[in-house]
């Protein structure tokens, strides 16, 4: 198993504050049963799913204020290495109210604080002095006021350029500078690129219904530009496209809490990447991994859980439903 460091960029991380109610209800009082705090955002999910396997983690992003203070504080419980820059604002705070019924969440995404371009430049430059080659850069999430549109895809080409594997999990304007640069410039070395099917389709401008529009989509971005794409479908799974196309299936859990699944799945794919494993292993361990994220209350996953779930994926290969062994 080669030794790496696995460098998640998390632009705008948060403090989730996740609170659950017995039935929620709109526009009524709701009596909280239970709260918990723990630092968020899509990237320090992916540090916590991480390093639950057992990774090397080290965090690059903005925080400011008492709440940035608490991300960093987080890092050092999980074992992350900090290298946030600090910045004049408060760090975000982002409501998540969770129907213990039905499992399902609603979530309160404030912006988060501006970010000047010299700490944009700062994060870029600390990030380009500690990749090395056989690393892996995840770089997810919402951007903040006052960053670049195109800071995921300046991510990715240092990555690349320090001999690292980028892995990209963006939407909107910033999904789109992604796919535009690797489309005027293919990359040399390992781009993934892991939007949701609607992050997908809103950039494509067409509706993408199932998995076989997807899959197809997929492999004109793959043509056009050389990137392996990955797109996760749900409860459907998720399907892979780097010149071969696999199709991973998701194994049923009772569903807890789905908020952070995506991450979850990111944090597998990037570690087993790392680790030099076949894209059939690395689609069933993001796909245990996000399954087990579903079925806990915070976006976290017990990787006790996580193996059993290992056993219950499948990866088929094209479209004849071949088996995909790892």
């Amino acid at each position: 198993m080669p030794a790496f460091t696995l460098h998640v960029v998390c632009p705008n991380p948060a403090l989730d504050r996740l609170q659950v109610v017995e039935r929620f209800r709109p526009f009524e009082v709701n009596r909280v049963v239970e709260v918990r705090s723990l630092p968020g955002g899509k990237g320090l999910i992916v540090c916590r799913g991480a390093r639950r396997l057992g990774a090397t983690v080290t965090a690059h992003g903005f925080v400011g204020g008492p709440v940035g203070q608490v991300i960093r504080d987080g890092c050092g419980e999980l074992g992350v290495l900090d290298r946030h820059v600090g910045i004049a604002g408060e760090t975000r705070v982002t409501p998540v109210v969770i129907d213990r019924s039905t499992g399902r969440s609603t979530v309160l995404n404030e912006r988060g604080p501006q970010v000047s371009a010299g700490e944009q430049e700062q994060l870029l430059a600390g990030l380009d002095a500690t990749v090395r080659p056989g690393d892996v850069v995840v770089s997810t999430g919402s951007l903040p006021p006052g960053c670049a549109a195109d800071l995921h895809a300046r991510v990715a080409r240092l990555a690349l350029a320090r001999g690292a594997t980028a892995l990209v999990d963006a939407h909107g304007e910033p999904l789109a500078r992604v796919v535009d640069d690797a489309r005027a410039s293919r990359p040399v070395g390992r781009l993934v690129v892991k939007p949701n099917a609607e992050e997908l389709a809103g950039v494509l401008g067409r509706p993408l219904p199932d998995r076989a529009a997807t899959t197809a989509a997929v492999r004109e971005l793959h043509a056009q530009t050389g990137a392996t794409f990955v797109v996760t479908l749900g409860t459907d799974g998720a399907v892979w496209t780097d010149g071969n196309d696999l199709a991973v299936d998701t194994p049923t859990v009772e569903t807890v809490n789905a908020t952070g699944s995506g991450d979850s799945f990111l944090a597998g794919l990037a570690v087993a990447l790392g680790q030099g494993e076949s894209p059939a292993a690395a689609l069933t361990l993001a796909s245990a991994m996000g399954a087990a994220n579903a079925a806990s209350l915070a976006p976290d996953v017990d990787p006790v859980l996580v193996g059993r779930l290992r056993e219950r994926v499948t990866v088929t290969r094209g479209t004849t439903g071949r088996a995909a062994h790892g």
